[in-house]
């Protein structure tokens, strides 16, 4: 084997990390099946490094044509919107829909919110009450 084909053996393929503090969470302890099994093609939207401050900054879509392909089905993502908001997971920037003759795409920021879930200051954020820009 030449020096290429060992080099590339220790690479890791591309992952998503779940830290332990998130996964003895409450807040992903009480989340249902399908919004935890959607949480890692959130977190990786973005594509830096975990510790990186510009992680929770960034915006980042996540159309339900894409969730499909991931095997959510249209109501499933959009309850997996709930929830994920609803935890602290992440949290909204634009609500997207058919406005006037373009359709726009909702966006979504990563939050850490959920570090403080079930505490008095965690502070709820519902979809329900977003509005477009």
């Amino acid at each position: 084997m030449s020096y290429r084909g060992k080099k590339n053996l220790k690479r890791l393929p591309p992952f998503v990390p779940l830290l332990w503090q998130m996964l003895n969470n409450k807040a992903y302890i009480d989340l249902p099946p399908s919004a935890s099994k959607a949480l890692p093609y959130f977190l990786g939207k973005y594509k830096g490094n975990y510790y990186d401050p510009e992680r929770y900054t960034q915006e980042f879509i996540f159309p339900y044509s894409e969730a499909k392909r991931y095997g959510f089905a249209y109501a499933t993502h959009s309850k997996n919107i709930r929830e994920l908001m609803k935890n602290g997971f992440i949290d909204p920037v634009d609500k997207g829909g058919l406005r006037g003759e373009c359709r726009s795409f909702s966006k979504f920021k990563l939050s850490q919110r959920w570090k403080t879930y079930g505490t008095e200051e965690f502070k709820s954020i519902l979809w329900e009450r977003c509005f477009p820009k």
